[in-house]
C-alpha cells in the first residue's frame, strides 16, 4: 500500500492563518495557487504556514 502524501496550500483567503493541509490526490492535478471552497476538502486550515507545515511532517510520520 502506498503513502499518502499531502501538500499545504492557501485556503479560501489570503491571510497569515489561511493556510491548510490537503491529501494531494485531492488536489485538481497541477493546481497551485489558492484552494478554494469547493475544490477540495482540507484535513487541517486556519493555520499559518509553519503550523501547516508541522501537521504535514506529523502526518506523514516524519516528526523531528
Amino acid at each position: 500500500m502506498a503513502k499518502a502524501k499531502y501538500a499545504i496550500r492557501k485556503f479560501d483567503g489570503d491571510d497569515a492563518y489561511s493556510w491548510a493541509v490537503f491529501l494531494k490526490d485531492d488536489l485538481p492535478k497541477g493546481h497551485r495557487g489558492i484552494v478554494f471552497y469547493g475544490e477540495a476538502r482540507p484535513i487541517v486550515n486556519g493555520c499559518s504556514r509553519n503550523q501547516a507545515d508541522s501537521y504535514k511532517k506529523d502526518l506523514e510520520g516524519r516528526v523531528l
